[in-house]
């Protein structure tokens, strides 16, 4: 089939689309697995896509709604269940129109692949549904389906076109033979940020960005989020692996920082690399050292494992909130109508991960004295509006390490991090360069 063509089978009730772009194969890859660059271009011209969710694995879900922008026929749903996903080479899934209750319309469903191929000039994107049976064939043709999915993926050439060399993403190999996305920015001594559960590195953007003015930033997608890998079983120690190639990424050396549930692995880094760590700065860490709130439940990663693994991901979130962060349960309907649990849901296996990471952490005991031994200067932040027991947090790990500075950042709360990057990183600069 040629290039930038559509090509409709009908001995074999297949459709056919393909077109190639000059972007990289990695960077089409992000466009068809990231629910914010899909919902960009998804759909023919004049219409809007809404991702409710994209879990990009084989088993996972991915759901959307396509309405037209002037209000001129009702939304279309569709709901698609991947069965082969291998990065950067294919995605497979069982794709349908659905109804308001997401279950799969009367034409049923189509399997469709897509398969990426690199050129000597960017990447070359097939696409191929097949349908059940004739009369579900000429159902797609008359809707338009083909030539949806053409006019989407001139959509698609459009944002590659205006975001190519905006992120930076580069890839490497970490010691397990897995590929770890990483982006980096700016001029100075090297930084790496290591973001929190339940996200990617674009929640670190903000940071990221403050951080550049002073430093050459590092920001990556840890194992099972973004455009890295996820091989199972789960093992944290292939983490601290990552973060080591990244540190030789950026010369040999390098401060690390994080906030929240990220601290524990930007500590376990720090000891495991020793020397090659010239600074930590964490802002408020997570760890229950007494009393003065509830321990994590006991089954909590196993918990959540369960869930996740019988497909109930949202249910999963909903137990990390009030479980485990504590918010009150009439507050969780208003949440799920936010974009950011949508996102959350995309990453609630690794609710699971990191809650392997902080074991023994949040139990309502001292920290043990035997994880961490680190030499170089670490500084602890806490909001100055966050909850006591993060200052509690802090001052433990003053007396469990030798070079520990504890700060306030003055009127920020517990998502400074992420929300406040301009704090942040001043603090940040001024306590590993002044």
């Amino acid at each position: 089939m040629p290039d930038n063509g559509i090509f409709i089978d009908r001995d074999r009730n297949t459709v056919r689309i393909s077109r190639t772009y000059a972007a990289s194969v990695d960077r089409t890859w992000w466009a068809w697995t990231d629910p914010h660059a899909i919902a960009q271009w998804w759909g023919p011209t004049g219409w809007a896509a809404t991702v409710y969710e994209m879990d990009v694995r084989a088993g996972g879900r991915w759901r959307f709604q396509l309405a037209p922008e002037d209000g001129s026929a009702p939304p279309i749903r569709g709901v698609a269940t991947y069965r082969l996903v291998n990065p950067h080479i294919e995605l497979a899934y069982e794709d349908s129109f659905a109804d308001d209750a997401w279950q799969p319309d009367e034409l049923g469903t189509f399997p469709t692949s897509v398969t990426f191929e690199p050129g000597r000039t960017g990447c070359r994107v097939a696409v191929e549904a097949t349908f059940p049976d004739s009369n579900a064939l000429r159902r797609a043709v008359e809707l338009q389906m083909a030539d949806g999915y053409a006019e989407a993926l001139e959509r698609l050439d459009d944002l590659l076109d205006t975001t190519q060399g905006e992120t930076n993403m580069q890839t490497l190999t970490s010691a397990d033979g897995t590929t770890i996305a990483y982006q980096q920015a700016g001029a100075g001594p090297a930084i790496i940020i290591i973001s929190n559960v339940a996200e990617d590195h674009t929640a670190v953007a903000g940071l990221s960005t403050a951080l550049s003015e002073h430093f050459t930033v590092i920001s990556f997608d840890r194992r099972g989020r973004g455009e890295s890998g996820d091989p199972q079983p789960y093992d944290p120690a292939r983490e601290l692996e990552d973060i080591a190639a990244l540190v030789e990424v950026a010369g040999g050396s390098a401060a690390l920082t994080s906030g929240s549930g990220g601290c524990a692995i930007a500590l376990d880094a720090a000891t495991a690399l020793g020397d090659k760590v010239i600074g930590v700065y964490l802002y408020d860490p997570p760890f229950f050292v007494d009393d003065s709130r509830p321990p994590a439940p006991a089954d909590y990663v196993e918990h959540v494992e369960e869930l996740v693994g019988s497909g109930r991901r949202s249910e999963a979130v909903e137990y990390v909130m009030t479980e485990m962060v504590g918010v009150p349960a009439e507050y969780i309907g208003p949440m799920k109508e936010d974009p950011s649990w949508d996102e959350m849901v995309r990453y609630a296996h690794t609710f699971a991960y990191e809650g392997r990471i902080l074991r023994g952490l949040q139990d309502g005991k001292p920290l043990p004295a035997d994880r961490w031994s680190i030499d170089a200067p670490v500084a602890v932040a806490v909001g100055g509006d966050s909850e006591s027991y993060f200052r509690l947090a802090a001052d433990a790990l003053a007396h469990l390490l030798p070079n520990v500075t504890v700060l306030t950042l003055p009127g920020q709360g517990h998502g400074a991090f992420w929300a406040a990057p301009e704090p942040i990183a001043e603090q940040i600069r001024e306590f590993l360069l002044d």
